[in-house]
């Protein structure tokens, strides 16, 4: 069973990143490139969008504002430019699902374009798994890993439910390795549910 190590080529965005800094005159950053691969072709809602952001933050070491919130991990910096006026040329919010535009779409594209030109085809598919995750097991994820953001959770008792009923069909599935702030998860390309 071929194998994936997330702090592995999480790195490889940061080269992505970098490389695209000004977009129709308007400029951005890490973060606005973290919502963009957040809020996926399809578009999420912002919770979700909120528990990617999370994920991919850490692992890329890329500095946001998050904190423990009611839901697990909140960055009010997300929240605020998810409702930025200066970026509504790349995403729009329409009846609570927030939705890439034509320019949004271009360069999601244009970013795993460049994944998979890199051959960094493993990256494209762990952006594919997050989007799949239902909301529940991508917010039981976020609190397994980063159990700092649980501190004033008020569903911590349902969350960690699932992160048991996870755990026990995971010993199987994929494995989690802590060293001092790094974690490693190992998932196997084929698993997506």
């Amino acid at each position: 069973m071929m194998m994936t190590k997330i702090k592995v080529y999480c790195l490889i965005l940061i080269y992505i990143y970098r490389g695209v800094s000004m977009i129709n005159d308007w400029p951005l950053d890490d973060l606005d490139y973290l919502i963009i691969l957040a809020i996926g072709d399809k578009g999420n809602k912002s919770t979700k969008i909120q528990k990617i952001v999370l994920i991919l933050s850490k692992l890329l070491n890329i500095q946001t504002d998050t904190e423990a919130y009611h839901f697990g991990g909140y960055s009010e910096t997300v929240a605020e430019r998810l409702n930025s006026r200066s970026r509504r040329q790349f995403f729009v919010k329409i009846d609570n699902v927030y939705k890439l535009t034509e320019q949004g779409k271009e360069l999601y594209y244009k970013l795993l374009e460049q994944l998979r030109a890199k051959n960094r085809e493993d990256v494209v598919k762990v952006l594919d798994t997050l989007h799949k995750m239902s909301n529940e097991k991508l917010t039981a994820l976020t609190y397994f890993l980063y159990p700092e953001t649980t501190e004033k959770s008020t569903i911590k008792e349902d969350v960690n439910k699932v992160i048991e009923t996870l755990k026990e069909k995971g010993k199987k599935n994929f494995r989690v390795k802590r060293e001092g702030n790094e974690v490693t998860i190992e998932i196997p390309l084929t698993q997506t549910k």
